[in-house]
């Protein structure tokens, strides 16, 4: 993994000029990002985006809190994702980890999200 942090802000590919949409991340995507996402509908994935876009406040990238557990190999193996808004790869996975259980993933996914207060994420708030 780069020495990049989950808050930094990720490089974006910039629209045509005259085009307002929302841009992509620069990166590709993993191999085993590819092969998750890849065979799925992409005007979904687009309409995932435009959602995950509303909930980190009209952001591009991770939304901070916004974990998934992920299997990548069926009954064998998962991994946590953080969900991103970006048409292209709503979900970054952190393959560099992989877990024999969906519970051992679930708690990584936790801790994750607890590492982080919550005035960091969407819709977080102090009363």
């Amino acid at each position: 993994m780069s020495g990049k942090t989950r808050s930094s802000r990720m490089p974006l590919v910039t629209p045509p000029p005259g085009k307002h949409m929302m841009p992509t991340r620069v990166e590709e995507a993993s191999p085993l990002e590819r092969s998750l996402l890849g065979g799925l509908d992409r005007e979904k994935l687009s309409d995932l985006a435009e959602v995950l876009f509303t909930l980190n406040n009209n952001r591009h990238g991770p939304i901070p809190g916004f974990y998934v557990v992920v299997s990548t190999k069926v009954d064998e193996e998962w991994c946590v994702g953080q969900l991103c808004a970006d048409r292209e790869k709503p979900l970054l996975l952190l393959e560099d980890t992989l877990y024999d259980s969906p519970d051992a993933a679930q708690a990584a996914a936790e801790r994750l999200k607890a590492a982080q207060p919550a005035l960091d994420q969407p819709g977080g708030f102090v009363l």
